[in-house]
């Protein structure tokens, strides 16, 4: 199992490739980019992933990261892949993660450990 450092590594690595797979799209282009769209699914799952991996004891800790939305979005497309919501998984690109990639890059340079 992968420590909680590397794990976290995991959830901006993910963000960020989500972020760097929309550069340049509006929402309109998102709608209409199949690929693109299955891509950033991917890290969306990834993300879910990462994030359920960690102990609950160290999510209890830390609060101001939505550890449920997380993993429930991640939940939500593992096994709702045939009626994916594109608008939501938008939404969750724009508004979500940037936010999250914030609360996960301050605990990386505030040294964070288990328990702070």
């Amino acid at each position: 199992m992968r420590d909680i450092r590397g794990t976290i590594l995991d959830m901006i690595e993910a963000i960020e490739r989500a972020q760097r797979l929309s550069v340049g799209l509006n929402e309109a282009k998102f709608f209409g980019d199949e690929r693109t769209q299955w891509a950033i699914y991917s890290q969306i799952l990834i993300l879910g992933e990462a994030a359920n991996r960690l102990d609950r004891t160290f999510q209890t800790s830390h609060p101001e990261i939505p550890w449920s939305n997380v993993i429930g979005m991640r939940h939500r497309l593992v096994h709702g892949y045939d009626n994916v919501d594109w608008g939501r998984v938008w939404t969750t690109l724009n508004d979500d993660l940037p936010p999250l990639l914030e609360h996960l890059k301050t605990f990386l340079q505030e040294g964070g450990s288990y328990g702070t």
